[in-house]
């Protein structure tokens, strides 16, 4: 099991790289931060169940950089202490992220490391919390650790190759949840001139769980290709040859060549195009994308794939694990084992950002045919944010994301929905304060259904 040794480790590790540099900045911020916050739900309970609390937390947290030429070393972590007045009880929870970038040999090997912890929904049937301020016990602890060397090398300024080697190890705590490791191996040789852009490369990736009887492998010999013909349009091509092994119960073959041919077409200065249709070995592939660009921060995305998955095992757990609403994005698929799947995916995004402020709407479709159980699942989501900085001092920040799930043989769609408005100021240097005010709710068929409005109060101190 990974424990609060790994990233200490790795501290150590990157501050003994670090000690024939000579120019290193290195910074140490402490601070504490508490907010009292009132909720009309506190378990996600449903209905007449539901009860109102007042809710403290006291945060502390610990952030250490390290920079210099070569080597890079960020440390974050923090505990979440939590009291319910009404209630009578505490909780707490512990997170931190660590990941060091080095390079070993000038201008060849590299190493990355990172190491993390956070708080993940466990049963996708039970509340899904999108914080662990609600008094839920539907979370589980999850620790990751990943390694990542690699050899990177630019010949000539036309020629380069890339050897890289991948490992992640997940850990969760509760019971039923399957511990599992990802390894990989890629390496790749490109070719970039004015015209044509080359890369020919090997990937080959295993996945591991209690879950899986066998092992899946995913390997796959790749040349992708960009020829420009002149400065409107491109040639491509991509081609290859895979050779995959999973759990299936069906009679389909997961190997041979494929191929995909498209173009890729600058309609305007504005607008660009890009479409390819090809074939793997479990049918016909197709992409489209169109990308309309206003200027350097606005612009219009339309986009559709259909393509298999190359994974087996995926990991529900966000990037920052303090942030509550990239937490609910992720819950697109919340089971965190999911199978190899044939999606179907298309997506319209609307990005823009004025001298004050910036926002971004996303509309995704998905349909997802299972290749194990033989299941099919249709997802539609919309998330939407927006940030106006109000003064020099003074920041608002409106999220939204709402996501409707069905799948065949369950009754109703299984529907998530949260709104998160947040207005923080800071007066002084090293204080910062605000208020919040959020609605989650979660409706349909066999999952339980629950609505939480909650209203909170915040302030933090930097040392």
């Amino acid at each position: 099991m990974l424990s609060w040794i790994h990233p200490l480790l790795m501290v150590v590790l990157a501050l003994f790289l670090l000690q024939p540099t000579v120019h290193a900045n290195v910074e140490i911020t402490p601070s504490i931060s508490s907010t009292l916050r009132w909720t009309d739900n506190r378990s996600l309970t449903s209905g007449e169940l539901q009860e109102e609390d007042i809710i403290t937390q006291v945060q502390p947290e610990l952030t250490l950089s390290v920079d210099s030429r070569r080597h890079q070393v960020m440390l974050n972590t923090s505990y979440q202490y939590f009291t319910y007045y009404k209630a009578n009880e505490t909780r707490e929870f512990q997170q931190y992220h660590a990941s060091t970038t080095s390079e070993l040999v000038d201008d060849l090997l590299f190493f990355d490391f990172i190491a993390s912890k956070s708080q993940n929904a466990a049963l996708q049937q039970n509340t899904v919390a999108a914080d662990n301020f609600s008094l839920t016990t539907n979370r589980t602890n999850v620790e990751s650790i990943a390694v990542h060397p690699f050899l990177l090398k630019q010949w000539t300024p036309r020629w380069r190759t890339q050897v890289d080697y991948n490992y992640k190890e997940n850990n969760y705590k509760a019971v039923g949840l399957e511990d599992n490791q990802v390894q990989g191996v890629t390496a790749l040789m490109g070719y970039d001139d004015e015209d044509l852009r080359m890369d020919l490369s090997y990937s080959g990736t295993k996945t591991e769980s209690d879950r899986l009887v066998t092992p899946a492998n995913f390997n796959e010999v790749r040349l992708n290709t960009h020829y420009q013909v002149n400065g409107s349009w491109a040639w491509l091509l991509n081609a290859g040859y895979e050779d995959n092994q999973y759990e299936q119960v069906t009679s389909e073959k997961t190997k041979g060549s494929f191929g995909e041919v498209g173009l890729e077409v600058a309609l305007t200065r504005k607008i660009t195009f890009n479409g390819m249709i090809g074939e793997r070995y479990f049918g016909n592939t197709s992409s489209l994308r169109l990308l309309y660009t206003y200027n350097r921060e606005s612009g219009l995305e339309i986009a559709h794939r259909n393509d298999i998955t190359q994974k087996a095992v995926g990991l529900l757990q966000s990037a920052e694990p303090a942030a509550a609403v990239n937490q609910f994005n992720g819950l697109e698929n919340i089971s965190l084992l999911t199978e190899v799947y044939k999606v179907s995916r298309s997506h319209v995004r609307i990005y823009t950002q004025w001298p004050r402020s910036r926002g971004e709407l996303m509309a995704i479709r998905e349909i997802r045919d299972f290749q194990l159980s033989l299941n099919r699942e249709k997802v539609n989501s919309v998330t939407a944010n927006w940030r106006w900085t109000i003064t020099a001092k003074s920041t608002l920040k409106i999220d939204l994301s709402l996501r409707d799930r069905a799948i065949d043989n369950q009754p109703g769609n299984d529907r998530l929905l949260y709104t998160l408005m947040k207005l923080e100021t800071q007066p002084i240097k090293n204080f910062l304060m605000g208020g919040e005010y959020g609605v989650s709710s979660r409706s349909g068929g066999a999952f339980q259904a629950y609505r939480q409005s909650q209203f909170g109060l915040f302030a933090k101190i930097i040392f």
